[in-house]
């Protein structure tokens, strides 16, 4: 006896039921994040200073034994699984909810100024939605699939951001790394936050499909990624590997949740292990490296939210058992957890906030915004005031523009130069001054000739003097309103007599007469300021003369 209670000594017995009753009960991110109540929640107590070991590191879902599993997006090289992976899982096993979930919990585990999110979602469906209300989000770009010349749009703007990245180390003391980057940060060097990006694209494999010259911006994230803080996780519902070539070497980590057959496992994990998994969503396995695989269940924050019934457990040694009294009845281990009531089949009618809308409402406007990785394409026009700024009543020289930059120059904003490599929008500006002041408008109709002529005569009314410049207009109703308007003729004055005068401006043009005074259509008619207010001839202005058929001549 002496000698088996020897042996039995160091065991210690494990608490909790049968090892797959913590798969078989949903459980909510607040519950695995030990949160509390949602609604209570304060951003600021979860974006702390973290170890270096957690950084970077968040809870997914629970393993078999009921304790959390965790993916740490680090590099190996700091004890991580990453930076970039692999998501595969057919239509009905969790892989968006599986999605939301990971953004959702690195987002309330992480401040926007230490984690930033690119989301992509090839098909345009809703894994992202409401996710772009995060401070974190830097891009979400959806619905590619309708707009493929979109794709060299979102192409420009990754290669961007790595440019950007690689600008920055380089100027900020040629670092080779994000990572030494931060290391001299911390220790003092005035160098401003970088946060690492982490970029996800849900159906890639679709993508990859309509775009195969895609898979060049991914392995070109593969390359760089690791050392300019760009990490990369990969998914869709069945995996193609022929179209991974040059990229499968740099997934490090993998998940897999239920696959449509055995080959799409084994591509994914190895194993066909994937394909028996059961059906209900979440249910899946992680692998890192050459470590075995690890089965999970991943924590959702989509349905109705309510509050959870099942602990999650805390890994210990166990406690020193004591002595019962002898009996010759089973006795049962005492159980980690009180009964486990398994969570009903989500109601697709139930009404209420779900958890993923309670914490990004908790969440929104906290921290300073991301930087834009993403412009969206110029779908709307801007409207004139915008681009100069804001206007402003002047008591002597009435309606004006506040940048000052364009007054009296010569140059006239009439639009915007969209750039998505540079992750910029510049204005478009048109300097009239000396040699470049010919300007010619080209278009088929209705595609904006007349827009763009009246745009270049208001911005130059709103940022000259008429003494310093006036518009003259052929049959253009723009300049029927604008203070600096010289002259018009109607469509019935002979081009070559009205090119001829407006060619050597006659002095009584600056001449006074009453408002309102009409030309007949053989004449020229002068165009008053609203006011109606007169005074002495006005220096010579320079002229910039508007045909009806949209050309621009010098005068």
């Amino acid at each position: 006896m002496e000698g088996l209670a020897r042996q039995l000594a160091p065991l210690r017995l494990t608490r909790g039921g049968p090892g797959e009753q913590p798969l078989s009960v949903e459980l909510g991110l607040a519950e695995l994040l030990e949160l509390g109540d949602p609604y209570a929640f304060d951003p600021a107590a979860t974006w702390v200073q973290r170890p270096s070991r957690d950084r970077l590191r968040v809870r997914l879902g629970i393993r078999a034994d009921g304790t959390p599993i965790e993916l740490d997006l680090k590099e190996s090289a700091q004890d991580g699984m990453g930076p970039h992976g692999l998501l595969i899982g057919a239509t009905g096993s969790g892989k968006s909810e599986l999605l939301r979930t990971l953004v959702l919990a690195l987002a309330v585990t992480h401040p926007p100024n230490v984690l930033n999110f690119a989301l992509i979602d090839f098909k345009g469906g809703a894994t992202f939605a409401k996710l772009d209300r995060l401070p974190h989000t830097s891009a979400v770009i959806t619905n590619l699939v309708d707009e493929l010349p979109m794709v060299d749009r979102m192409a420009d703007a990754i290669n961007g951001e790595l440019l950007r990245r690689q600008e920055l180390l380089r100027a900020a003391g040629n670092f080779s790394s994000l990572r030494d980057y931060e290391k001299a940060r911390a220790a003092g060097a005035p160098l401003a936050e970088v946060p690492t990006l982490f970029v996800v694209c849900d159906e890639f494999s679709e993508l990859l499909s309509r775009r195969p010259d895609f898979i060049d911006t991914f392995v070109q994230i593969g390359r760089v990624g690791r050392s300019l803080g760009v990490h990369l996780l990969l998914a869709s519902q069945r995996l193609d590997e022929g179209r991974l070539r040059g990229l499968d070497t740099h997934l490090s980590y993998r998940i897999g949740l239920r696959t449509l057959s055995d080959m799409d496992s084994r591509a994914a994990l190895g194993v066909a292990d994937a394909f028996s998994l059961p059906t209900a969503p979440g249910h899946g396995f992680l692998r890192f490296g050459t470590d075995p695989l690890t089965r999970f269940r991943a924590a959702y924050v989509s349905g109705v939210h309510s509050p959870s019934v099942a602990p999650v457990a805390k890994p210990d040694a166990g406690e020193p058992l004591g002595l019962a009294e002898y009996s010759t009845t089973y006795i049962a281990p005492k159980a980690e957890h009180e009964a486990a009531v398994v969570t009903p089949a989500e109601d697709p009618d139930a009404v209420g906030e779900s958890l993923l809308d309670i914490l990004v409402d908790r969440l929104a406007g906290q921290g300073a915004p991301a930087h834009q990785v993403w412009l969206p394409p110029l779908a709307e026009s801007p409207t004139l005031d915008q681009l100069l700024g804001g206007l402003t009543a002047d008591p002597v020289r009435g309606l004006r523009a506040r940048r000052p930059d364009l007054n009296g120059r010569l140059r006239a904003v009439v639009g915007v130069v969209d750039r998505p490599l540079e992750q910029r929008r510049d204005p478009l500006v048109l300097d009239l001054g000396g040699a470049a002041g010919h300007v010619l408008v080209v278009g088929a109709p209705r595609a904006g000739k007349s827009t763009a002529l009246r745009t270049i005569i208001t911005s130059l009314a709103l940022t000259h003097t008429p003494a310093r410049c006036s518009s003259t207009a052929w049959t253009s109703a723009a300049a029927r309103s604008a203070r600096s308007a010289g002259s018009r003729t109607s469509p019935a004055w002979p081009a070559g007599r009205t090119s001829a005068r407006y060619g050597a401006p006659s002095p009584r043009w600056s001449r006074c007469s009453p408002p309102g005074n009409a030309g007949s259509p053989s004449t020229t008619s002068t165009e008053w300021p609203p006011t109606g207010r007169c005074g002495p001839p006005a220096p010579s202005p320079t002229i910039r003369t508007a045909t009806w058929c949209w050309s621009w001549t010098a005068g």
